[in-house]
């Protein structure tokens, strides 16, 4: 399978060297929602190495699977630091400064890379540009879409924040509550689906419906055509998963090693307890919200070693 070819050019390439080594993952907690904690190494090289390596993935996060399939069969993937110059000069608008989202969405599309196996990359906001004003599509940080073994269809929705915890905290309650709902997803969803041929093949299916509503339903109003996409959804069984990246600098939890773990279940507790009272109704179609907390201990460090 082509899902199984990417992934082995992932791992050789960039997953083999971060998977319990730089960053390590807890298992998930749920209440109401999914919290998913994070932590990278002790060791105060590993924000400068993971920036280097989050620097080499980019190719990977502004291409689709079946692009980095054929650039690596063309050779192109044997230096990861041209590769990603390449992709930074083609592919990716040129941001600047400590608000440049690019850090948040690259690292996202990285952990959903590196701890999933089946997840096809729908878009980046990178990829595409807006009919409007060809500026780069707004909308979720990151569209992926995954078809398991008994064919269940899910689709991703991602939001990804980095910088103060606060400001981690209180955007992304922002973003779900003004973006997840199925007009907002539809709108977005319509205009990739008219556009994307480069996804692999089981992704590219659920595509083609979406697109198909789309075009059947073109003389409908807005509200009627995401109302025609919530009831495709319900028909294919499509589960939506709003997935959101919360990575902060809190350089006080990696004081002491040996308590690192353990305050790490604390932070966790933490933002449980800002959460649990959201997100109830975004959507009509069934959903689950997963949280994803990484804190860093030096993000500045993180961000320089990126060298963008």
């Amino acid at each position: 399978m082509s899902e199984d070819v990417y992934y082995g050019i992932f791992d050789d390439l960039i997953g083999k060297h971060l998977r319990d080594s730089l960053i390590y993952r807890y298992d998930a907690q749920k209440n109401n929602h999914e919290y998913t904690p994070f932590r990278h190494h002790y060791d105060p090289n590993t924000e400068r190495l993971l920036g280097e390596f989050m620097r080499k993935y980019i190719f990977m996060y502004a291409y689709s699977e079946s692009e980095v399939i054929k650039a690596n069969e063309k050779g192109r993937l044997r230096d990861l630091e041209k590769a990603a110059k390449f992709a930074l000069e083609e592919r990716l608008p040129r941001r600047k400064g400590a608000s440049n989202g690019l850090y948040s969405e690259l690292l996202l599309d990285l952990l959903i890379t590196l701890y999933t196996n089946n997840v096809n990359k729908l878009a980046t906001r990178a990829i595409y540009r807006q009919h409007s004003d060809n500026q780069e599509i707004k909308g979720y940080d990151g569209l992926h879409i995954s078809v398991d073994s008994q064919e269940n269809k899910n689709l991703w929705l991602g939001q990804a924040k980095m910088g103060r915890r606060s400001y981690c905290v209180s955007d992304i309650k922002k973003d779900l509550n003004g973006k997840a709902n199925m007009l907002y997803t539809a709108d977005q969803l319509f205009f990739i689906a008219d556009k994307e041929e480069r996804t692999l093949p089981k992704a590219l299916e659920l595509l083609e419906m979406i697109n198909d509503v789309s075009w059947d339903n073109r003389t409908l109003s807005i509200d009627e055509r995401a109302t025609k996409l919530s009831e495709l959804f319900e028909k294919e069984n499509v589960n939506v998963f709003f997935i959101c990246l919360l990575a902060y600098d809190r350089p006080s939890i990696y004081e002491l090693e040996d308590k690192l773990d353990n305050e790490i279940l604390e932070e966790i507790k933490s933002i449980q307890s800002t959460y649990e009272e959201e997100f109830k109704d975004l959507i009509s179609n069934e959903y689950e919200v997963l949280l994803w907390v990484i804190p860093i201990r030096d993000l500045q460090l993180l961000r320089e070693s990126m060298g963008i």
